[in-house]
């Protein structure tokens, strides 16, 4: 299995899981059907489906051109009901703690994630019928409540910022406290996802973690890199 982070901030990200057996699927389209096309090589071959995790643009943007391209788009009914998207044969309401399938090839466990969003999910994904490997995905939320008895191979997790950088951009006034105080509630700060990586997470497997979504302002990226692979002894990338 492979990960790859195509675009991973607030102005747009996009995700594609590749299992060995060359099928994909790709995580919230929030980029233009252009910008989707062109981070993709213009090769939509072997895409079996797309997960969304919420409604916010920045990670839905392209979710209707997915479906226009006959694509099957999961994700909430929440969140499709606040994309305003009508059912078609090509939505796939889903919901959390009920696990599905993609295609002959990808297992689905969706979970509850804590974000100013519908009905916001993270995913476990694996790839149990070509070769046992399973991601942990979560972005977009502050706290990760699951507790998995898995061995992942992969983690994409959200490291949004660092809370002793915010704390000091407020003191000196270089934030808006509008923009600081949504950061502490809907996006998961180093420490927090440190934490949950250390004390609930099998990393026996793990040969790659990726950090998502990081705020350029707010977290020092390639300290905060270098932390976690001093941490776990795992790669680690910045998304």
């Amino acid at each position: 299995m492979q990960f790859r982070a195509h675009y991973s901030s607030s102005a747009g990200n996009l995700y594609e899981v590749v299992a060995t057996n060359g099928k994909r699927i790709i995580i919230d389209p929030g980029v233009t059907w252009k910008k989707l096309q062109k981070a993709l090589k213009y090769d939509l071959t072997n895409i079996v489906g797309a997960l969304c995790t919420h409604e916010h643009a920045d990670h839905s943007k392209a979710v209707e051109d997915v479906i226009r391209a006959g694509i099957d788009v999961y994700s909430g009914m929440g969140t499709l009901k606040a994309l305003d998207i009508d059912w078609c044969r090509h939505t796939n309401p889903i919901h959390s703690k009920h696990a599905f399938r993609i295609g002959d090839t990808f297992n689905v466990f969706p979970f509850a994630i804590d974000h100013d969003a519908k009905e916001p999910l993270g995913f476990v994904i694996s790839t149990p019928f070509v070769c046992d490997q399973t991601l942990l995905f979560a972005t977009d939320t502050r706290s990760i409540k699951p507790k998995f008895a898995l061995a992942f191979d992969i983690i994409a997790i959200c490291c949004g910022y660092d809370g002793a950088v915010l704390r000091q951009r407020e003191a000196d006034g270089t934030i808006d406290p509008s923009l600081a105080k949504r950061l502490l509630v809907s996006h998961l700060e180093k420490q927090v996802a440190l934490d949950y990586i250390d004390k609930f997470c099998n990393l026996s497997k793990c040969t790659e973690i990726f950090l998502l979504h990081m705020s350029k302002s707010n977290i020092d990226a390639e300290k905060t890199r270098q932390e976690f692979e001093s941490n776990f002894f795992v790669k680690t990338v910045i998304a």
